[in-house]
Order: C-alpha cells, then sequence, then structure tokens
C-alpha cells in the first residue's frame, strides 16, 4: 500500500476459465477494495485490455465500482 500517495493499484489478476461468470472477479476485488479501504487508501486504479478477451474483466471492474475509464495505448515489441 502506498501511504504517501494515498492510491493504490490493483496489479496484473485473472480468473481461471472453470470460474469466468461466476462473480468470482467481482468478489475479488471488492476484497482488495475492502482492504484498501481499511488501510486508509483514498483511491484504487486498474488497468485491463480493450479488446474483447478482456471484456470479462471489464465488466468485474464496473461490478465493483470502477468508472472512468481513460483511453491509452500500450505498445509491446518483441527483442
Amino acid at each position: 500500500l502506498d501511504h504517501e500517495s494515498m492510491l493504490e493499484e490493483i496489479g496484473n489478476n485473472a480468473i481461471s476459465l472453470a470460474f469466468r461468470g461466476t462473480g468470482l472477479g467481482t468478489r475479488m476485488y471488492a476484497f482488495a477494495l475492502d482492504h484498501m479501504k481499511k488501510a486508509r487508501m483514498k483511491t484504487a486504479v486498474v488497468e485491463t485490455g480493450g479488446d474483447e478477451t478482456h471484456e470479462p474483466a471489464r465488466r468485474a471492474y464496473e461490478n465493483t465500482g470502477f468508472s472512468g475509464a481513460v483511453p491509452s495505448i500500450k505498445y509491446h515489441r518483441k527483442i
């Protein structure tokens, strides 16, 4: 938890295909947000892809109250 900025990010995470659509992601994010709230964090952020494979993740974030998506581009390159 970053007590200096009072902002915390939910990092790379996933739900097994076997459990998608069960609400597990929403419960997982609610648990993380509750932990952050108890630690007195002021803001939580999360990043996900804009493609169709990340649609379940976006739905889970929105179900947990995340909003205000900011369009961005992340470049990748094999080296």
